[in-house]
């Protein structure tokens, strides 16, 4: 058989026509699975997990393995806290090389609202421990993950559909409180632009629909949880500031191309259901009657997958539907019209295969149909034997690199970013301060650097200043030397970092500092050497920036503790697009480990706003926080100003005085000095 490079495609060339083409797999291939997650990995593997065996009804938690540069499929030993088995559940790729399991109904039909971590280096399982109100169990939902919480909708219990919205804030490992969205099974979510899709799936009364239903979130949370707290979220959370959801009903003209259209701000599926209130926020829906374009749910086989505001809908052959009215079809989510990328037959090869499942390749490229060709004897023990590669950029369809993010092979950030350190190839040398010189307490290292309100025009100066204050501070042989000398010093002071490696030309193009430092032919011009004042891990990542455009997590911005470095660098150089990464990343990432150094970081930066939401965290999970190792290497004067965000009222309650008052805590604030009061989620304490 061929290997996974070739697509399918008829020769090298990328000028001849693309040609999708079915691969058999190798291995031991997995047995008629029902209902099992699969998952497309980093590693260039395609994880399945779980299922049952549609001719023997025998349920699984066995983890699968697919490489997709052989396509040979391997039975995985795994380890640790190993799930039940299950069938209907969900599979996420979350951070870290992890996979995230909920849910899913066991062999006697028991439906399950756990979570287990699979750590797909170590192939070790194991389940958090989870506070929070536990979601009702479910089965044939749907999940989307989004500023690191898992968003969990609707599925079934039973005979029910649920029309539920929860969410696990995987940060602190807390369930929210159960609100009314939409009554949906086997559908699809995720979230673009601050909204919360959902698409297909089924109803209550077992119709198929094509309904497009979403719900605006926003920065501020307004509903309570059942304790009466209020669930924090960062960048997600839902607008509406009256708590209710709009019955108001609208028409949508259907823009052109779309085909006919109806828009209702209270679709009716959401009035199915009772027990929960409704989602706090504008819910939408839209249902696409008829257009030359529009693919019809009811019929086929779809799999649905969202790329780049754009959602997939992949037609494909099954017993209600042709070969030739199969297709590749997309929905542009800003003018909601549809358009058929392909005909079945373009892509899909032919009818005589059925796919069962749709996965994608985690850098979005590549979309992998699984199944097997028809009336091929002896098939029916090997149901997942095919995979058929489909390359979504033939199509027109290219992920959106997220900000901060490092595009791949063939990107000019890529590219550069090969050549970043590059003794052979560089022309100017820059050092930073060695931060393992100091100990953990000593002010003195962050005493040296620059105000973050220096204006561009003082910055230089202010730079070399500092540079020789440090060397003076720790009295090096070079200590006489100015700031011209910096090369001497890096030579003799233990306090000055290794030497980075850089090109004048990154740094002129990217660094409008640098331009004015370089054009007024300072210091640094004649030397070809220049020493920022911050930490060398905090300088390097800046650097790196300058060559990439990316703050991603990668050996050179691996902590959110540099990310808030970079913050304070991004305000001393009045770099507009590296704060907004660095705000955008520690909004996503911002957990009990960072929040202490975050706090003190947005505090160097003027960063009043990021300084008090880090505050609230502290204080909301203070028994973690006081126990991180991010706390314990503040200094002293950091973590008094830290005690002193508690105005001078404020106590901690513990034991049965906690239990008295737990129940009465909604509307208690933090009493913080901007008046921004907030909800303790998780009951540990109150600040009255």
């Amino acid at each position: 058989m061929m290997a996974a490079p070739a697509f399918g495609q008829a020769s090298g060339s990328d000028t001849e026509a693309y040609h999708p083409r079915a691969f058999r797999t190798k291995g031991g291939r997995p047995a008629c699975l029902v209902n099992a997650s699969v998952t497309g990995c980093p590693d260039n593997t395609i994880i399945a997990f779980g299922g049952f065996d549609q001719f023997t009804d025998e349920v699984y938690n066995h983890v699968l393995r697919l490489d997709l540069a052989t396509f040979t499929w391997t039975l995985v030993d795994n380890f640790g806290e190993i799930p039940s088995v299950r069938m209907g559940h969900t599979t996420t790729y979350w951070r870290d090389n992890k996979l995230i399991v909920f849910g899913g109904e066991n062999e006697n039909r028991v439906y399950l609202a756990d979570v287990y971590l699979f750590d797909i280096t170590t192939s070790t399982w194991s389940q958090p421990q989870i506070s929070g109100p536990t979601p009702r169990g479910r089965s044939r939902h749907s999940v989307t993950l989004y500023d690191d919480k898992l968003y969990v909708i609707g599925g079934t219990h039973g005979s029910d559909v649920l029309d539920d919205l929860v969410y696990l804030d995987l940060n602190t490992m807390t369930w929210s409180r159960a609100w009314k969205f939409v009554a949906r099974f086997d559908h699809t979510s995720w979230v673009d632009k601050n909204r919360l899709y959902v698409f297909g799936g089924l109803t209550q009364e077992m119709d198929r629909t094509g309904e497009l239903c979403w719900l605006d979130l926003s920065e501020h949370p307004t509903w309570k949880s059942p304790n009466g707290l209020t669930p924090q979220l960062s960048q997600t959370s839902f607008n509406n500031h009256d708590g209710r959801t709009s019955r108001k009903e609208s028409r949508l003209a259907p823009p052109a191309g779309a085909g006919s259209t109806s828009q209702n701000r209270y679709p009716s599926p959401l009035r199915q259901l009772g027990g929960n209130p409704p989602a706090p926020g504008s819910v939408n829906s839209v249902r696409f009657i008829r257009g030359t374009d529009v693919p019809t749910e009811t019929v086929g086989n779809h799999f649905h997958h969202f790329c780049n505001s754009t959602l997939l809908d992949f037609v494909t052959a099954a017993n209600t539907i042709r070969d030739h009215d199969t297709s590749l079809s997309a929905l542009d989510l800003e003018t909601l019209v549809w358009k058929q990328l392909a005909d079945g037959e373009d892509v899909y090869i032919n009818a005589n295969y059925r796919w069962h499942y749709l996965a994608i390749s985690h850098d979005e490229t590549t979309a992998y149909l699984i199944g097997c060709p028809l009336e091929e004897e002896g098939q029916e023990s090997e149901y997942l034997s095919d995979i058929l590669p489909i390359d979504l950029r033939r199509y027109g369809i290219t992920p959106e690199r997220r900000d901060g993010e490092l595009g791949g092979p063939g990107t000019i950030g890529f590219d550069l970013a090969n050549m970043f350190d590059d003794a052979a190839s560089a022309d100017f040398l820059v050092t930073a301060i060695n931060e393992n010189y100091f100990s953990d307490d000593d002010e003195a290292l962050w005493a040296m650097v620059p105000h973050p309100r220096t204006s561009p025009s003082t910055t230089s100066l202010s730079l070399q200043n500092t540079t020789t204050t440090l060397v003076h501070h720790h009295q090096s042989p070079a200590s006489s030397s100015s700031a011209n000398s910096v090369s001497s010093t890096n030579m003799t002071d233990p306090a000055i970092s290794p030497t980075i490696h850089v090109h004048k030309l990154i740094l002129l193009s990217r660094w409008p500092h640098f331009q004015r430092l370089y054009a007024a032919k300072m210091a640094e011009f004649h030397s070809g050497r220049l020493h920022i004042p911050e930490p060398y891990s905090v300088v390097k990542a800046f650097l790196y920036y300058l060559y990439t455009d990316s703050i991603a997590t990668s050996r050179h911005c691996p902590s959110l503790a540099t990310v808030g470095g970079l913050l304070v660098m991004s305000n001393i150089y009045n770099i507009p697009r590296l704060r907004a990464l660095c705000l955008g990343r520690i909004n996503r990432e911002l957990d009990v480990d960072t929040a202490a150094t975050i706090w003190e970081r947005a505090g160097v930066a003027g960063e009043n706003v990021l300084r008090s939401k880090a505050a609230r965290y502290c204080m909301m999970h203070w028994g973690r926080v006081v126990r991180s190792d991010g706390f314990r290497r503040l200094s002293k004067k950091a973590m008094l100003e830290l005690f002193e965000e508690i105005d001078v009222e404020g106590r901690i309650l513990g034991g049965e005085e906690l239990e008295v008052v737990g129940g009465g805590m909604a509307g208690s604030g933090y009493g913080f000095r901007d008046g921004e009061g907030v909800d303790d989620e998780g009951g540990e304490m109150e600040i009255s």
